[in-house]
C-alpha cells in the first residue's frame, strides 16, 4: 500500500539504533509514543545495534501505546510483538534513497522488505549519537524525499561536532569556554606532545569527552597526566577526535528551542546541579543527586539576556523544528559561555527539553504536533525546488 491524501498521516517513529546512546533512544520513543495525537497513524520502526530494521504492521495510535515499556521496544527491535498489539506483525522493513516512483519500481522486484517510503507521510527519529542524531539517516530521509521531524543533513552534522559548533557561534560573537581538540591519529603518533599540549592550553583540572557523542559518554574529569591519558584513551575509543575543556564553577543552564532558525522560539532556562559533574550515571539513574530547577535561578535580566543568546545560537547554526542549547552559568561573573547544541535532545518524562516546555504550558502532545506539521510543511517547500532536473507537473 502507498501513501494518499485519503489516508491517516502516518508516521514513523524509528528507535534504537547504532549508537552507545541505544538504551536512551527507548526511553525517549516511549515518551514520543504515547504522546503522539491520537489523530496520526503511527508505524513503530525498531532498528538493532547492527542496524537492522523492522516494523510492525497494523493501524496504531498513542492509545495503543499507553502501557509501553522500553523493554517492549527492545522487544520489537528483535523481531517480537509485545502481546497486546493484537494480530501486528515484525516485518523486516527498509527505506531506500530514492523517490516513490523509483521505489514502486523496487517493490516490484523485491517482495522480501517493507519499504516504508511507500507508507510513510513524515519519520520521526527517536534516535541520539551517531548513525541517528549526526546527519546521515537525515540525509537518507532528503535522498527520499521523505519528510523528517528535527534539523537537516548538514546542521545535524554540525550539532553533533562539538569544534565546529563552537567555532560557528563563536565566531557570531556568543561567548565560548576555553577548549581544546585531540584527533586520535596525533594522539597515537605523538602522544607525549599531544599530553604536554593539553596541559600548556587548559590545564588541570580538565574535562575530556568525544567532540561527536551525547549523553555525557566517554566523559571523564582528569586531575593529573595518568588521568588525563587514561580520559583521551576511553574517549577516543567511541570517536576520532576528543575535546577537552577547562573546568568551569557555576551550573549547567539549558534553553528548548522550536521551530525555525528564521522564526525561533526559546524557552526559559532550566538550571543543572550536579553533585561532581553530569555524568552518564547522574543523567539516568534513579538515584541521581543532581538538582532540576525549572526556571533556572536567574534574575529577569539575565535571564532575557541568556533567551537572546539562545536565539543568536539557533539562527547561526539554522536550527529546524526542535533543538536544546546549553550554557554554562558562570560563577561570579554576569556572562553565560556557550556548551552546546542537542539536536535531537532526550525526551523522556525527566528530561529538560518536555518539561521546559510543560512549563510554558506547551503539552508533549502539542509540541510533537508542531513538530510534525513543520516537517511536512518544509518537505512540501523542498519539493517545489529543482533537482538538478526537470520535475514533471
Amino acid at each position: 500500500m502507498t501513501i494518499s491524501a485519503s489516508t491517516p498521516c502516518a508516521v514513523a517513529v524509528l528507535f534504537g539504533g547504532r549508537s552507545s546512546e541505544h538504551e536512551i533512544s527507548l526511553r525517549s520513543a516511549v515518551y514520543i509514543l504515547k504522546n503522539i495525537p491520537k489523530h496520526y497513524s503511527i508505524i513503530p520502526v525498531g532498528i538493532s545495534r547492527t542496524g537492522n530494521m523492522s516494523s510492525l504492521t497494523g493501524h496504531f495510535t498513542c492509545l495503543n501505546f499507553q502501557s509501553l515499556t522500553t523493554q517492549d521496544l527492545a522487544d520489537i527491535i528483535e523481531g517480537k510483538v509485545p502481546s497486546y498489539l493484537g494480530e501486528s506483525q515484525n516485518i523486516p522493513s527498509i527505506i531506500l534513497p530514492l523517490n516513490q516512483e523509483a521505489c514502486i519500481n523496487y517493490r516490484n522486484k523485491n517482495q522480501q522488505w517493507r519499504i516504508l517510503n511507500l507508507e510513510t507521510n513524515c519519520v520521526f527519529p527517536v534516535l541520539h549519537g551517531p548513525n541517528g542524531e549526526d546527519g546521515r539517516l537525515q540525509g537518507l530521509f532528503e535522498l527520499a524525499e521523505m519528510a523528517c521531524v528535527g534539523c537537516d543533513s548538514k546542521t545535524s552534522a554540525i550539532g553533533m561536532d562539538k569544534d565546529f559548533q563552537k567555532r560557528l557561534v563563536r565566531e557570531a560573537g556568543v561567548p565560548i569556554a576555553k577548549y581544546h581538540v585531540v584527533h586520535g591519529d596525533n594522539y597515537l603518533k605523538e602522544k607525549l606532545l599531544t599530553l604536554e599540549s593539553v596541559e600548556k592550553v587548559i590545564g588541570y583540572p580538565c574535562f575530556i569527552k568525544p567532540n561527536s557523542l551525547g549523553s555525557a559518554v566517554g566523559t571523564n574529569k582528569a586531575s593529573n597526566r595518568n588521568e588525563l591519558e587514561k580520559a583521551l584513551e576511553n574517549a577516543l575509543a567511541f570517536d576520532k577526535a576528543a575535546i577537552i575543556e577547562e573546568l568551569l564553577e557555576g551550573t549547567e543552564v539549558e534553553i528548548a528551542f522550536l521551530g525555525t532558525f528564521i522564526s525561533p522560539r526559546v524557552s526559559i532556562a532550566g538550571e543543572i546541579v550536579p553533585k561532581n559533574f553530569y555524568s552518564y550515571e547522574e543523567k539516568y539513574s534513579d538515584k541521581s543527586e543532581t538538582q532540576l530547577y525549572i526556571p533556572a535561578r536567574l534574575e529577569l535580566n539575565r535571564m532575557k539576556k541568556l533567551q537572546n543568546l539562545a536565539t543568536k545560537v539557533a539562527k547561526t547554526l539554522r536550527l529546524e523544528g526542535l533543538s536544546r542549547i546549553d550554557f554554562w552559568n558562570i560563577k561570579g561573573s554576569e556572562d553565560f559561555l556557550f556548551n552546546e547544541v542537542n539536536t535531537l535532545p532526550g525526551m523522556t518524562p525527566i528530561s529538560m527539553f518536555p518539561q521546559l516546555w510543560e512549563n510554558a504550558g506547551l503539552s508533549g502532545p502539542s509540541w510533537i504536533q508542531e513538530l510534525i506539521e513543520l516537517a511536512l510543511i518544509r518537505q512540501a517547500q523542498q519539493n517545489t525546488l529543482e533537482y538538478g532536473i526537470t520535475r514533471t507537473p
